[in-house]
């Protein structure tokens, strides 16, 4: 064991918690990017979130129900990120929107998922299509790449969904 190690300057594995010398010793660039990145942190100032004499809002996201409904916490706006049904026939995304408007939220968003057909007018139903039928998305703000701004405690909050998804499975939002 050396004196930097006997000093507590070094560790005695590699184990152990990294020590400001073995760190500046391992990776010199790294280390200065590091303390840099801490220095404009503090000289930034604290941050305080939320702002300041504002009360905090609570968002509550939620996906992949799939045609279920489930408990769901209060809060003051409800974003429901992809999958409400399996199918994706309007009937049954129909099911699950008038589920998410007997939610106390006052704001509620969707973003259609894979399986939500529906809202891909290349991947629709075939009996939706036949039928002409739609979901009812009174007071719901359905988000396809694009945004919605609500006033919420006195802010304003700003929100962006895009139903895009990976080439995988079927072609829905692909």
């Amino acid at each position: 064991m050396g004196l930097l190690t006997w000093l507590g300057l070094r560790r005695r594995n590699k184990w152990e918690r990294i020590t400001i010398l073995d760190h500046l010793l391992e990776s010199p660039l790294t280390f200065l990017a590091i303390q840099f990145y801490h220095l404009v942190l503090l000289l930034r100032g604290r941050p305080f979130r939320p702002p300041r004499g504002k009360p905090a809002i609570r968002v509550v996201c939620i996906s992949d129900t799939h045609d279920q409904t489930v408990s769901i916490p209060d809060g003051d706006i409800l974003i429901h990120a992809g999958d409400l049904s399996n199918a994706g026939t309007a009937a049954d995304l129909d099911a699950q929107l008038d589920w998410l408007r007997s939610q106390p939220h006052p704001v509620k968003i969707v973003v259609a998922g894979n399986h939500d057909s529906w809202f891909d007018p290349a991947s629709r139903p075939a009996e939706d299509v036949r039928s002409g039928a739609a979901p009812n998305l009174t007071g719901i703000n359905y988000l396809e790449s694009s945004m919605t701004v609500h006033e919420i405690k006195g802010r304003k909050v700003n929100i962006f969904g895009v139903p895009d998804i990976p080439k995988i499975g079927k072609n829905d939002f692909a």
